[in-house]
Parts: structure tokens; sequence; C-alpha cells
């Protein structure tokens, strides 16, 4: 079921393909998860949309349509990146400004990867007026909000969200109170949902965090969680209720992994210490994910891990 930004059931869109072409379980499941999804041929001409509509443009009447045109994109380069995505690529992303109907010029964020047989597969999701300001190419000043926030979710970056958890660190050692670090990673997803996936995980976390927690995207299929005053064990208990509720809450068929690690009072771990052992009990979590064949986590401690 499809409900619209007004609460009112709204049908799912119908893809729109060339004659000979069948339509992809793709192209429907992936249409309501982005503002586009479309998929081409090995040459990178539209063979398929997820609606009737791309942007003012009829689906239909860009069918066989060359996407680097849509995109402002020289021919070569475009045929450079679908190379690389068929040379083994998992993904290319990049924002790009798309030639709407009405003459104007749309900034969307472009997310394409090859497709399981032949041909490619592109989500395109359109960035707000603010958010497109961050895409141009001139120099910002050092202290430019386009340098600290992820433009797609809002959250920290990793170089802003570790630079923000180290001023905690004092506080928290004064108070004699831990902090824990949590990395929920979702690398196992199909590489061109990595940023809608982000966006749902974003908006379900600032629902039910504390306005003290930090959240930060320091990759594409990794959300970051800084949490003052939690020990591992309340940190594992989180991460299970993640675990089990946040894949129903995403967008796609979507397996959560879940690396901690927990700051102790008066310690000298620094971030990048604490991401780099949260990086490994990540790396377990998704190991355990794939046999489990369910979302898991895993605590890094100096002794032992949980």
């Amino acid at each position: 079921m499809v409900i619209s930004r007004t609460g009112f059931y709204q049908p799912p869109p119908q893809p729109v393909v060339l004659p000979d072409v069948q339509p992809s379980a793709w192209l429907a499941d992936s249409a309501p998860l982005a503002d586009a999804a479309f998929e081409t041929d090995a040459d990178g001409q539209f063979t398929g949309f997820g609606g009737a509509m791309l942007f003012g443009h009829e689906a239909a009447a860009l069918l066989g349509v060359a996407a680097a045109t849509l995109f402002s994109l020289p021919i070569g380069l475009f045929a450079t990146i679908l190379a690389e995505l068929s040379a083994g690529t998992t993904a290319w992303h990049a924002r790009l400004a798309l030639k709407q109907r009405n003459g104007k010029t749309a900034i969307v964020r472009l997310a394409l990867t090859a497709g399981p047989v032949a041909g490619f597969r592109g989500l395109i999701t359109h960035l707000d007026s603010e958010l497109a300001d961050f895409t141009t190419r001139t120099a910002l000043p050092a202290a430019s909000p386009a340098r600290l926030l992820c433009p797609e979710t809002g959250l920290w970056t990793l170089a802003s969200f570790t630079d923000q958890t180290a001023r905690r660190f004092d506080r928290l050692d004064v108070e004699g109170q831990p902090g824990t670090l949590m990395l929920l990673g979702f690398n196992q997803s199909d590489p061109a949902l990595h940023t809608p996936v982000a966006i749902a995980i974003a908006e379900e976390l600032r629902d039910i965090i504390r306005p003290t927690d930090l959240l930060g995207r320091i990759a594409p299929g990794i959300i970051a969680l800084w949490c003052d005053g939690m020990d591992h064990l309340t940190g594992a208990e989180r991460a299970a209720r993640f675990c089990k509720y946040l894949p129903k809450a995403v967008p796609g068929t979507v397996l959560i992994s879940i690396g901690l690690v927990t700051r102790w009072p008066t310690s000298a771990d620094d971030p990048q210490s604490l991401l780099a052992r949260a990086t490994q009990s990540l790396a377990k979590a998704e190991d355990a994910t794939r046999r489990e064949a369910s979302g898991q986590w895993h605590v890094w401690q100096k002794d032992h891990s949980v």
C-alpha cells in the first residue's frame, strides 16, 4: 500500500517499459523509494521507468533515449561510468543537474548500479533548494555547513561526527559517565538503495533518540549513533530493538547489522580508536547477519566481546 504525504491511499505507480521489454519486479518495488526509478540497456538508453512521469517528462517519450542527455552529462563520460560499473564497481553516486520539462533545472541525487544480467538501474532523489546549494563546485569556507552535513540525510559527516563526539568526552569524564558508539550497517542491501534507506533510518532515529544523542552518516551504508551515559548492556538492548524494528520502517528488504563499543570514563580512547573498534564489531555482526539471515549486533569490549 502507498500512502501519500496527505495521508490518503494512492495506487502504486505502474512501470512504463519498451514494448519488447518485460517489466522487472525491481522497477515496481523501487518506484516508491525515490522520486524516480529507471532501467537502461547496456548502452545506457532508457528501457523502463517506475512510473509514468519523470520530473515533468512523460516516461514513455524518454524510452530509448540516452540517459546521459537527461542529466547533461557528456556521452563519453557516461560511457566510462557504465564501463566501470560493468567491470565490477559496486555503485556510482553523484549530485547532478536534471533537465525538467518546464525548462528549469532540478538538482538530484543519482544512484546507479549494474543490473543483474545486463544494463543498469538507477534511482533519482530530488534535493531541495537548500541542499542544492551544496552541490556547487565553488570552494566553500571551512565553517560552511556544506562540509559538516550529509546533503541527503542532514546528518553529521564522518569528520564532523567525530569532532562532535570528542567534545563530549571531558564532560563525561568529569561526571564519571560512559558513552556508547553504535554503527548501524546496511551495506548488504542494494547499493542503489543506500540513500533511501539512510534517509528512512535517519527519520526513524530522530523520532526516538534523546536530544543529547548524536547521529551521523559516516559512509553510504553506515549510520553512526553516539549516546552519552549509555553503557554496553543498555546499548546491546537498544541494538537488539533496532535490528528487529528498523527493517520494518525502511524501504525494500533490508537487514540491519550493528557494531557497538563503549567508552568508559577517564579512558584514553579517542573517536578514531572507538570507530576502529566499532567497525570491527560491525564486521562481526554482518557475518552473523549473513549466517542467520536476520539482523544481528556485536559489542566490542577490551577483555571480551558480547
